[in-house]
């Protein structure tokens, strides 16, 4: 399990920060991944905790950091991980609302389609501050039962900020494994 800090300072999550439409660590532009990208002023990020309710909680409350649990693995029968997607600099509409929608597909390591799923990033809501992070609303349980096999599997979030028409994709992989 990897455990990360993320610092909140007028800026984005950990040490990526988006300026001008940049992922930046150090203060140095970081080339887009395929689970962090950058569009402009719009950046976003997909990462998997062991521990949702604990981000979510500490998200709800006021303060420059919040301490996220962030896992490359699920444990088969064990408790759900949870994708989640940090995001900056959305567009807003006439009435100063942003509208950015997602799917996600999941891929299970031999291809197949395993767990899709739509749902709301930050929808009729008012934009984040400029150059601050948001968590979205939605988010994506993933629970690997006994019957799914394991290995690597795939998860893609096909963003959509449905003000300028912007289409994101993002995605990170993570490892079913067996119980201890």
């Amino acid at each position: 399990m990897i455990q990360k800090a993320f610092f909140i300072l007028l800026s984005l999550a950990a040490a990526s920060v988006c300026y001008s439409g940049t992922w930046k660590q150090d203060g140095k532009p970081v080339p887009d991944t395929s689970w962090a990208k950058s569009d402009g002023d719009f950046g976003a990020q997909l990462v998997f905790t062991d521990k949702p309710d604990e981000l979510f909680a500490t998200w709800e409350k006021p303060g420059p950091v919040v301490v996220l649990s962030e896992t490359p693995t699920a444990v088969r029968g064990g408790p759900p991980i949870v994708g989640v997607i940090f995001f900056t600099g959305c567009a807003t509409n006439d009435r100063g609302n942003c509208e950015l929608t997602f799917d996600f597909k999941v891929y299970r390591p031999d291809g197949k389609p395993w767990t899709p799923q739509s749902g709301e990033m930050w929808v009729d809501r008012p934009a984040p501050p400029a150059n601050h992070m948001q968590l979205s609303v939605g988010n994506i349980g993933l629970k690997v039962e006994p019957e799914d096999p394991l290995g690597e599997y795939r998860v893609q979030a096909d963003i959509l900020d449905k003000v300028t028409k912007k289409h994101m994709i993002l995605e990170r992989n993570f490892t079913a494994v067996e119980s201890r």
